[in-house]
């Protein structure tokens, strides 16, 4: 657990690296900030030395605390190795305010792509690499030697065991499902599900989305795995008989399951319910229009920007960072015409 005055530290330089308070800006007094934590002025007096050791403020007896240049982090550079371009966007945005350099990487086809990724990375001279780690990462040699030597490395949208703890950004995606699940049950009595994935449950966000759908339903549904995004649905049609809500694991399957369906002459929601998971643009565009679960994705990359930055400067961290997320309702799941976001 991070003590107390180290989280106020932090609360403290993070609204300074997102710019709320600009350099010559005057910051609460001791006061405001230990009624804020409800804490003493004798912890937050604590908080304001570790951030003045940093030369972030500067304080002025008798005037009040004011935030300094911040050179040091200004030249820090950033490398990037993640596929979804809402995250990439929330990095991209928090690493502008500072003035820290990002580069990005071209997609990861595999393994050996990924590795060469990072020496890519690393001939640049980067400080340190968020990335949105697969399967393949559990076998990647070069990062957990990275690792090792305590380079600074946040994971964003999943978390994968690779034998050691790494710092990580991601949905909620245990409370997303749930919700998406209890929806269903409450509102369409849904009793026969069934769970569509391309990724095996080891990867953190698929297990945890399908375990809180679990939770919701209070029921586990039954799981098919299709290969690939772009493989084979065709199975979909014949088991849609068997089952009344089909649970996508993302909304790019989701909508691949639709079209199959839909090609099939199934009738969706009349004779199968969909719903998906992360809100992606084509959840709009589809028809029906598909129920879903919207992530904050560029809040997740805007937050793992701001860790990788403390790790540089090599401050103590959550291990763990939950950004919370919310239901789209749509047509696909059975409810009315419209959109509502609860």
């Amino acid at each position: 657990m991070i003590p107390l005055y180290l989280r106020i530290a932090n609360f403290i330089e993070t609204k300074i690296l997102k710019g709320d308070y600009l350099p010559g800006d005057k910051i609460p007094s001791e006061n405001v900030l230990a009624e804020e934590f409800n804490t003493t002025r004798s912890t937050v007096r604590k908080a304001l030395s570790e951030l003045e050791k940093k030369g972030i403020i500067t304080r002025v007896f008798g005037i009040g605390t004011f935030v300094t240049e911040i050179n040091v982090i200004s030249k820090k550079k950033i490398g990037i190795i993640v596929q979804n371009t809402k995250i990439v966007y929330g990095i991209i945005k928090f690493c502008s305010k500072i003035g820290s350099k990002c580069f990005v990487v071209e997609s990861i086809p595999n393994l050996e792509a990924e590795k060469n990724a990072i020496k890519e990375l690393l001939s640049m001279g980067v400080d340190g690499i968020i990335m949105e780690p697969t399967i393949i990462t559990m076998g990647n040699e070069i990062l957990k030697s990275l690792l090792n030597s305590n380079f600074p490395i946040v994971f964003v949208d999943r978390n994968i065991d690779i034998g050691m703890s790494v710092p990580t950004v991601l949905n909620d995606n245990y409370h997303g499902g749930k919700i998406l699940g209890e929806h269903m049950r409450k509102y369409h009595k849904t009793k026969k599900p069934l769970y569509v994935t391309s990724e095996d449950l080891t990867i953190s966000s698929v297990q945890e989305r399908y375990q809180g759908i679990s939770s919701g339903l209070k029921i586990k549904p039954e799981i098919l795995k299709i290969p690939t995004i772009d493989g084979d649905y065709s199975k979909l049609v014949k088991l849609s008989k068997n089952f009344d809500t089909i649970f996508f694991c993302n909304d790019m399957m989701a909508v691949r399951g639709i079209t199959t369906l839909l090609k099939a002459n199934v009738k969706i929601p009349e004779d199968v319910k969909i719903v998906g998971y992360d809100n992606d643009y084509v959840s709009k565009v589809i028809e029906p229009p598909l129920t879903t679960i919207n992530q904050d994705l560029s809040l997740i990359g805007e937050t793992a920007a701001s860790l990788i930055v403390r790790l540089i400067k090599k401050e103590n961290i959550e291990m763990i960072n939950r950004i919370k997320s919310n239901i789209v309702v749509r047509n696909s799941c059975g409810c009315g015409k419209g959109e509502k976001h609860v």
